[in-house]
């Protein structure tokens, strides 16, 4: 017997991982517990819409192509819809209508962007005697999916239940969070975000970076964290605002494979604790390095994965607790307290959207290259003296032929952008460009464009184009002229990027982490340089697609996709207003780099692939419905054609 839809849900988890939200918030924060049900609503309509827009976008099972456009007043379609009683909508908005697995489903359209971005409602189920919405993204997939043509299904529907219970208590808590913070900027007298990190200052560097409570704007799966209890999300999340101490791991020599800088040279007075204790406990602390290990790794991966070593005394797991750190963006990436002391990127055993964040040998190894190979081509390219590497200083990893063992005793020791901050310029964390400033409720792109506006006395549609203008004109020279003149295409989403400001305007464009970089070495040695990558590391490919749509997917899709999408949304301005003028920077660069000497051929590839009429998307809900080891594309309209 097949079992109606709402009990397979039960069956698949999402009341059960609601519940155990719900079970910690009345253990460890009662205040907050009751709030959680509403807060909860919200959370499975955001999770919902997310993929709702995905699945649409990337044409999973043909779910766009084969859907039927209704956007006629008072068509039959429509009549039916507001009829149903709990689902009234306007007449006269247009409406995909999609038939699976003898489901009718109606999407409500409420934009349409490039890349096929089709913004909906939430979306309705026609059924016999009623439409009805939607209840979740669990219940979506179900209506439209089934497990014999996706093996990945439940699984999916597992991670999708985790990360709407995760955003739901994110949710509990912003509500109060946002409150503290209007209450000081009232008693600072700002009236935006960008206003009161600048008067806070040092005590606010974190406040951009931790400011996005729903995570990636395009992963439906942006707040899984499988693995994870909700106590540990809690702790360690960077939407909570907490502070943990970083833990310490002593590793002998032999088995530590290192680069650049370590972290002992770059936290000495933590790791003379660590020796310390070693000594204490009657081992020869020369004999080891200390390496720095995210708490919850510490606590629930270690003691597992290195159980033989431990054992052997090869690895030794420090009680010491020497700094704190709290969360940047970035789960595994920490900030510790302590001022301009670089960042530390942390393996973390656990899975956060698609991805187990534990880090390979190769990234640990080819952080020093990268950051060599990166500044060799900034000393020859003067043009690009605001577009700046976040460097990576150092890395470290286990040596060993397991990949388990290998992957979750690693570290990265990045500098800290604070250090380059000047009078008056604030860094904003690029995805939260599109998150809700606390301070005034606009987002923060918003409040930027705003002061850009207010300073140069324009009209809000001249501030939006002059303000985008600018941007790419500081930003696109940058990630052009790496991938045309020297084959390195940068991971340049908003995740990676860090736009600093001052009344409005950006300065300085910085950049971050090589591991999703793809670089084409054929046309870095025709430039002379010839970086020593690690063995096996999947940066590097002979494959010049690779490298096309690494760069074309994280900057020209997710990083300014989405502020032309805020900008149309703040101006009213056509989005192709804003489209063409990227255009007209590419051509200008194409043009400027087809007179370096011998460019000409890699010129004439790169326009042919920028401009072709469609370009291929990363497919995020089709990878994991898939399980698909690598990445998956989906082809759209390319903007630019």
């Amino acid at each position: 017997m097949i079992l109606p839809l709402t009990e397979r849900m039960k069956d698949l988890g999402l009341h059960k991982e609601e519940d155990k939200v719900y079970q910690f918030l009345k253990s460890a924060h009662p205040a907050h517990a009751e709030r959680f049900w509403g807060c909860r609503d919200e959370a499975r309509k955001s999770l919902l819409l997310k993929l709702a827009n995905s699945i649409i976008r990337e044409n999973i099972d043909e779910v766009y192509s084969d859907a039927v456009m209704s956007d006629e007043k008072g068509s039959s379609l429509s009549r039916k819809m507001n009829e149903g009683g709990d689902a009234k909508r306007d007449k006269e908005q247009p409406h995909l209508m999609v038939e699976k697995q003898g489901n009718k489903i109606l999407f409500p359209v409420l934009n349409r962007s490039a890349f096929r971005f089709v913004e909906v409602d939430v979306p309705l189920l026609m059924e016999a005697k009623r439409v009805r919405p939607v209840s979740s993204a669990t219940e979506l997939l179900f209506l439209l999916f089934n497990k014999k043509d996706y093996s990945n299904l439940e699984t999916f529907v597992e991670e999708l239940n985790n990360g709407t219970a995760n955003l739901a208590l994110a949710l509990t808590f912003y509500e109060e969070w946002k409150q503290t913070v209007r209450r000081e900027a009232v008693s600072l007298d700002v009236g935006t975000s960008i206003e009161y990190v600048l008067e806070k200052g040092e005590e606010a560097h974190l406040f951009f970076e931790q400011l996005v409570v729903e995570g990636h704007h395009l992963h439906p799966g942006a707040k899984t964290k499988l693995g994870l209890t909700y106590e540990d999300t809690f702790r360690y999340s960077p939407e909570f605002h907490q502070t943990f101490p970083i833990r310490m791991a002593a590793v002998k020599k032999p088995l530590v494979l290192s680069t650049g800088t370590s972290f002992e040279a770059s936290f000495p007075e933590a790791s003379e604790e660590g020796k310390k204790e070693l000594k204490d406990r009657g081992y020869v602390e020369d004999l080891y390095t200390i390496l720095p290990v995210h708490p919850w790794q510490f606590e629930h991966a270690i003691p597992d994965i290195y159980q033989k070593e431990i054992k052997e005394g090869e690895v030794v797991l420090l009680s010491s607790k020497p700094m704190n750190a709290e969360a940047t963006s970035s789960f595994r990436t920490v900030a510790p307290r302590k001022n301009e002391a670089p960042v530390l990127k942390l393996a973390v055993n656990s899975q956060m959207t698609s991805t187990v964040r534990s880090i390979s040998t190769q990234t640990a190894m080819n952080s020093t290259v990268f950051s060599k190979m990166i500044q060799e081509i900034k000393d020859r390219e003067p043009l690009l003296g605001s577009f700046v590497p976040l460097n990576e200083w150092g890395g470290a990893a286990f040596r060993s032929e397991e990949q388990l063992k290998s992957r979750n005793l690693t570290t990265l020791i990045r500098e800290s952008l604070h250090p380059h901050l000047e009078d008056g310029e604030v860094a904003v964390a690029g995805m939260s460009l599109y998150a809700q400033s606390p301070v005034s409720g606009l987002t923060i792109l918003h409040e930027l464009v705003k002061e850009f506006q207010k300073k140069h006395h324009l009209s809000r549609n001249e501030a939006s184009k002059e303000f985008f203008c600018h941007y790419i004109q500081k930003v696109l020279p940058g990630y052009m002229t790496m991938m045309v003149k020297y084959g390195v295409a940068l991971e340049g989403h908003l995740q990676n990027s860090v736009p600093v400001f001052r009344n409005g305007r950006l300065t300085r464009f910085f950049f971050r982490d090589w591991g999703g970089t793809r670089v084409y070495p054929e046309r870095l040695r025709k430039q002379g340089i010839r970086p020593k990558f690690a063995a096996d590391s999947v940066s590097v490919t002979n494959d010049r697609s690779s490298m096309h749509n690494k760069l074309y997917y994280t900057v020209f899709q997710n990083h300014l996709g989405e502020i032309i999408r805020q900008l149309v949304r703040y101006s009213g301005l056509a989005e192709e207003t804003f489209w063409l003028e990227v255009k007209r920077v590419v051509k200008e660069e194409l043009d400027r780099l087809s007179r370096v000497k011998d460019l000409a051929t890699q010129v004439a590839e790169d326009r042919t692939f920028l401009f072709q009429p469609t370009v291929m998307h990363k497919s995020l809900t089709q990878m994991r419905l898939s399980n698909s080891k690598g990445d998956a594309y989906t082809e759209v309209p390319n903007p630019l054609a």
